[in-house]
């Protein structure tokens, strides 16, 4: 499947874009009475009970796909499949975690290496107190990667908030890093921007602050709140993904990333761009908010090696979690992968971690 047609910086016709009417955070409840039905049984303690169970069952029937390493004191999961140069990394946005790749890591494997991880606190990742900021994300994932011996240059693809993570491990790393792939990613200045942007984040982290609470008590599993995030993806990776977002530190973790949101996005302002490096920004057609086309165009001009798909019917989640979505967002990740081969000397220097690894690439 080829990827829509980019078309010219610094805007996209507004008649790709569908808009949402209603700009208030909603998570994707189907059945609106679950909402009432899951009340009682919380308040009773039968929730709480029926959470305890149910956690213990996930974690038999879901075991770690990939490996647990040790990184700085945390435990940190890491899946890599495929091979060759240069390494595309994957870096979920805010809730997500490595079984949203479902789609995209297997096909993306058939011609590059490429990982995907939990951030500490999400998925099987273990937990970790120190405060969230975008720096401490990208050293740890750097130091991953070497203790993964996942070998730069690096490509790196950030869905929604995890495109502001990369963002600045591309400026603490600018010597690794070749490409982006920026997935319906945060502008950190759209909540300042955009008033019906900022309705949408104001409803949806207010909502953030109580879940966990929630998720102790069995209230997020019983109603199902956030499984449509999952729907579309391959069977084991949607469980997968359902189980962790009933989760209490998945979701604990997932509001301390919303808290810190304003550190974050200053990170970001501080970064650099990123010169000439190749670039694609896809951006979901969707329920769009309105200010987002041109916020969008905006990261397209990071770099003046930059190319822009606006990928129609797909929304912000279903972006990575439908099949006929995610196969365009791998011809996105193709696209630049092909641009640094093209790009990159056929001799470089590389860091002495990378010698083994990149012999048998």
């Amino acid at each position: 499947m080829k990827p829509a047609a980019p078309f010219p910086l610094p805007g996209a016709p507004d008649s790709l874009y569908e808009y949402c009417a209603d700009h208030r955070f909603s998570p994707g409840v189907k059945r609106p009475t679950r909402l009432l039905t899951a009340i009682i049984p919380c308040l009773t303690g039968i929730g709480s009970l029926y959470q305890a169970v149910a956690a213990a069952r996930d974690r038999r029937d879901h075991p770690p796909p990939g490996r647990l390493v040790d990184v700085d004191g945390c435990r940190l999961h890491v899946q890599t499949s495929g091979r060759g140069l240069p390494s595309v990394v994957l870096e979920s946005g805010l809730g997500g975690m490595s079984s949203a790749w479902g789609w995209i890591q297997p096909e993306t494997a058939k011609f590059s290496r490429v990982v995907s991880y939990d951030r500490a606190g999400l998925g099987w990742s273990g937990p970790d107190p120190a405060p969230k900021t975008a720096t401490l994300a990208a050293r740890r994932l750097r130091s991953l990667l070497v203790h993964s011996r996942v070998p730069p240059p690096y490509v790196l693809v950030g869905h929604s908030m995890g495109g502001l993570f990369i963002r600045v491990f591309a400026d603490l790393f600018p010597d690794e890093v070749a490409g982006m792939v920026l997935l319906d990613a945060v502008h950190p200045d759209q909540h300042l921007r955009s008033a019906a942007i900022e309705t949408h984040m104001r409803t949806g982290f207010r909502l953030l602050k109580t879940v966990p609470l929630l998720a102790r008590l069995g209230y997020v599993r019983l109603t199902g709140l956030f499984d449509a995030w999952g729907e579309g993806l391959p069977a084991r990776q949607a469980a997968e993904s359902e189980a962790f977002l009933s989760c209490y530190q998945h979701l604990k973790t997932t509001r301390d990333e919303s808290l810190a949101w304003e550190t974050i996005c200053a990170e970001v302002r501080g970064s650099c761009g990123l010169g000439d490096i190749p670039l694609a920004v896809v951006t979901a057609g969707k329920e769009v908010l309105p200010g987002q086309p041109e916020l969008q165009s905006e990261l397209a001009l990071l770099s003046s090696e930059s190319v822009h798909f606006v990928v129609k019917g797909a929304d912000h989640v279903t972006l990575v979690s439908r099949r006929e979505h995610a196969l365009t967002v791998v011809q996105a990740i193709r696209h630049v992968v092909e641009r640094v081969n093209a790009q990159r000397p056929e001799t470089r220097r590389l860091p002495p971690f990378v010698a083994a690894s990149a012999s048998t690439s």
